[in-house]
């Protein structure tokens, strides 16, 4: 009986603590599972999985592009936005824009923002992937405005 309740007591305790550890999204540093603190980051756009990571402390934008699978083939790799989700103080800029073709060239670390908690990097398409989609889609409305036109040619006599 007694065995029964201390193991009881100790499921209850260590689901008590994950719950705690669960919850804490507000906090500024979280624990992952390899025990080192993390901070949230969102990473958008054209890399292969975007989303919210856990990015360990001290990680800059390198560091969690590769937690999210890195850049897609059609990421502008120019124009990559780094949105500050705090600011350290007023001369701190919000927005912070890397080139990452011009690290890839010079191995400049300097060009690398250090990721900070609720950041958020945004990596935009290139200018062809939007002007391709957009054209398919004026394609598909002009291929549905002759088909109409044609039927109610046929249906409306003059």
């Amino acid at each position: 009986m007694k065995k029964t309740l201390i193991l009881l007591l100790s499921l209850f305790l260590i689901t008590g603590s994950l719950t705690a550890q669960e919850g804490s999204a507000g906090m500024a540093a979280r624990f992952s599972g390899s025990a080192e603190l993390t901070i949230p980051v969102k990473v958008w756009g054209e890399v292969v999985r975007p989303g919210i990571y856990d990015i360990p402390i001290g990680y800059d934008m390198l560091g969690a592009l590769s937690v999210a699978g890195g850049p897609l083939n059609s990421a502008k790799l120019t124009n990559v936005k780094v949105l500050r989700g705090q600011r350290l103080d007023k001369d701190d800029p919000i927005v912070i824009y890397v080139d990452l073709e011009r690290y890839i060239e010079t191995a400049d670390e300097s060009l690398i923002p250090e990721i900070r908690k609720g950041d958020t990097i945004m990596v935009p398409p290139k200018f062809g992937k939007n002007f391709y989609q957009n054209f398919a889609a004026l394609l598909a409305i002009a291929q549905s405005i002759t088909i109409i036109a044609y039927y109610i040619d046929r249906v409306v006599e003059p």
